[in-house]
């Protein structure tokens, strides 16, 4: 059962929300929808008498009072901004594209929207296990050698990952900060050049994760995880008033896991804790402080094995186990933690103006201490290995300040938007490596033996100031509707060597625009077509002593998206030509430096469609196809296509819930992933194979045949659900990552 609210009274709505309670079978299934769906919270949208603000760090916090306007219901997402989502998997709204509460079938762009309610059902661990059935995005692409960190391209270029509006930031690959999903109420996407509104970034787009926030509908939840490879997990979700006048809202997160996998003698050891409060003290302002503290004594398993030991290429010796461990367990000992602290404001001064400040201040400490199989030898008889100690520390301070203002010009409705955002950090990484062994993996002793010496060693320091100022306008005129938006970024970095006591500065500044245009008709289909530019600044120089400027990204785009009035569907199609300018090629003056003479075009076609077809009856279907290629270059990759981005990808998942007769308060559902085949190397020598992965999940509630039991959740979820072995990608012949094989977890959950 699925509530669609379109206009509603306090009395009304309190009657129905009892009623669905009272409803057989309604428990999880209805309940859970109101609680963690759609929030009625006593905000008003529209008027405020007036107000008293106050400086708070660097933004705007309440200090003094605020008096209340009419009293009326707000209708939103309880801790997301996608918007109300009627039934199923559908959203309605998000504003990763816009930064304003903003329907998705008037955004000229593709958006993609994964709810909180999707990851339960599939049992996503990992913003990447999240998002492995939308359209266009290409993760788990190391697959099982970095289950502890996320990495996504879209459009054959990186994403670039933000939680709650903001930037994460940290040192960049596996030394990389990871957002537990327990603590997420949903992830938006938004596919192609964003600067227009994030400033800096890469062409891919921009993950937004959006956190749990405080609710003033009590809701507990507590859950038992247990899974093959020695994975154990408990979790906590509380949230509900702290006060009578609900002026005061808190919820608490909380999870301890204990994560194998196929991989012999390794684990992830996870401990996650996130409280947070909200203030509402009247229908116009609210306060939400979130705070996540993450620690992994044993963060993971991280390796790459060569093309030649996988089929990929020739080999006598043919493939080896890929399930053993090709590192000395005793030299494992990575670990990770960090921790955050994050204030979101928003008040509505009057009908117009709406002021909005986030602000965060993060920390990432995390050590990668591990074997390296580095390559084969030229015999293909033996591995390279070496040993490698690097830890790092990240701290940065992220602060995002909003103006919204609604207001008219004629007959054309503007919602205009002005911003200045500030992110400030500082970056540490140290690195020594060993000696280089050699090892046989098809032998008993397929493990390297050796006690490392340290034989070369770097250690960097980078301090960042990075300020951008942008403006948007969103107009309306008899059905069409306008998308205007550019930005100015001033970024100013320093990389210190900290062994020879150098430092490299780099001041880049840019502009970054988009504008777009759709029309959607009564139907539900609306026509779409924009563009939209990036910028990416680059450490380093070339041969000459000259830094790098920023990488720039232009992106044409049009299609159509539909969404019939009145129903639980998104049906979003795209087609558009992305070009990536000034990026770095080999200098064939000298190897050793780089120049910028590089151009990469990518041209491609993305479907997704989310639909509820019954009220029982969910289906999600994906399709992208992508063709990059390197259209400029001064090595062997000019007109290669770039590595690990697959040409073709596709999905499809369909889960029915009964809800009555003899299996009911039973779901089931399924989903079938392609994975395309992806170049294996620069030079476009040898491809990773496609390959076909099959999902299923099953939940079960017995509270319709025992009152006693309407709280309980029984659930089991299968992926790959044959045990395929595959290779997920390489990024060169000596450095490929194999897939995650089939994983069962089955799970207790308990409402009070």
């Amino acid at each position: 059962m699925v509530l669609i609210i379109i206009h509603i009274d306090r009395q009304s709505v309190n009657g129905y929300f009892n009623a669905c309670l009272r409803w057989p079978g309604s428990r999880p299934t209805a309940r859970l929808l109101l609680e963690e769906g759609l929030f009625l919270n006593k905000f008003n949208e529209l008027n405020l008498r007036h107000a008293y603000l106050c400086p708070f760090f660097l933004g705007m916090v309440p200090c003094l009072t605020l008096a209340a306007g009419e009293e009326s219901i707000w209708v939103v997402a309880d801790g997301s901004s996608s918007g109300n989502v009627p039934q199923g998997y559908a959203a309605q709204q998000a504003e990763v594209a816009t930064k304003t509460r903003s329907a998705l079938v008037d955004v000229p762009q593709f958006v993609s929207v994964v709810n909180r309610q999707q990851m339960d059902v599939q049992s996503a661990d990992t913003v990447s296990q999240a998002l492995r059935y939308s359209a266009g995005v290409a993760v788990e692409r190391f697959g099982a050698f970095s289950s502890g960190v996320d990495f996504a391209r879209m459009r054959g270029f990186e994403a670039d990952y933000y939680l709650d509006g903001l930037r994460v930031i940290g040192n960049t690959g596996i030394w990389g900060p990871q957002i537990e999903t327990w603590g997420l109420q949903s992830v938006e996407v938004l596919h192609g050049p964003s600067s227009s509104l994030y400033g800096q970034g890469g062409a891919g787009g921009v993950i937004n994760m959006i956190s749990r926030r405080p609710s003033a509908t009590e809701s507990n939840q507590l859950k038992l995880d247990v899974g093959n490879d020695r994975t154990r997990s408990l979790s906590l979700d509380a949230t509900g008033a702290l006060t009578d006048d609900e002026q005061w809202l808190y919820r608490f997160d909380g999870l301890a896991a204990t994560r194998g996998s196929q991989i012999e003698d390794t684990r992830q050891k996870r401990l996650y804790l996130a409280p947070a409060i909200t203030w509402q003290p009247n229908e116009r302002t609210r306060w939400t402080v979130l705070t996540h503290y993450l620690r992994e004594p044993e963060s993971g398993y991280y390796n790459t094995l060569p093309a030649q030991v996988l089929g990929l290429l020739p080999n006598a010796r043919g493939k080896i186990d890929t399930d053993k461990n090709y590192s000395d367990p005793a030299h494992e000992n990575s670990s990770r933690t960090q921790y955050d602290v994050t204030s979101l404001f928003e008040v509505q001064l009057n009908d117009r103006w709406r002021l909005k400040q986030n602000l965060r201040y993060s920390h990432v400490d995390s050590a990668v201490r591990r074997d390296f199989t580095r390559a084969i030898t030229p015999d293909n008889r033996l591995l390279t290995a070496v040993y490698q100690d690097s830890p790092s520390q990240a701290d940065s301070i992220v602060m995002d300040n909003q103006a919204e203002v609604k207001f008219a010009t004629g007959a054309i409705a503007h919602q205009g938007l002005v911003g200045i955002d500030y992110q400030t950090g500082k970056l540490d990484k140290d690195w020594w490596g060993s000696q280089t062994v050699t090892f046989d993996p098809w032998s008993g002793q397929y493990r390297p033996s050796f006690d490392p010496v340290p034989v070369s060693r770097t250690s960097t320091t980078q301090r960042f100031h990075r300020t951008g100022l942008y403006g948007q306008d969103e107009a309306s005129w008899r059905g069409w509707h306008l998308l205007l938006g550019g930005r100015h970024d001033w970024s100013r970095m320093r990389t210190s060597d900290n062994l020879v006591h150098t430092q490299t500065q780099t001041n880049d500044a840019a502009w970054s625009y988009r504008a777009g245009l759709s029309h959607p008709f009564d139907s539900g289909l609306a026509p779409w077509a924009s563009v939209s530019t990036a910028f990416d600044p680059l450490t380093g120089t070339d041969a000459q002593g000259s830094p790098f400027k920023p990488t720039h990204s232009t992106q044409y785009e049009m299609g159509l998206k539909l969404q019939p009035p009145g129903s639980a569907m998104m049906t979003s199609l795209a087609v558009y030509q992305l070009t990536q300018r000034d990026v770095n090629t080999i200098d064939p003056l000298n190897p050793s430096y780089y120049t910028q003479t590089g151009e990469v075009r990518s041209r491609g076609v993305e479907l997704e469609s989310r639909a509820a077809l019954t009220d029982s009856l969910n289906l999600m279907l994906s399709y992208a196809w992508v063709n990059n290629v390197v259209t400029q270059a001064n090595d062997n990759t000019l007109g290669r296509h770039p590595v690990g981005v697959p040409a073709q990808t596709g999905s499809m998942w369909l889960d029915y819930r009964f809800t009555k007769g003899p299996l009911q308060g039973l779901l089931i559902g399924g989903g079938a992933r392609y994975l395309g085949a992806s170049w294996g190397d620069g030079a476009n020598t040898f491809k990773v194979p496609a390959v076909w992965l099959g999902d299923m999940t099953v939940r079960y509630t017995p509270g319709a045949w025992d009152p006693r039991l309407y709280n309980l959740e029984l659930g089991l979820t299968i992926n790959n659900l044959t045990n395929k072995s595959y290779v997920a990608s390489c990024t060169s012949a000596p450095y490929c990552s194999i897939g995650i094989e089939r994983s069962v977890t089955g799970s207790i959950s308990w409402y009070f």
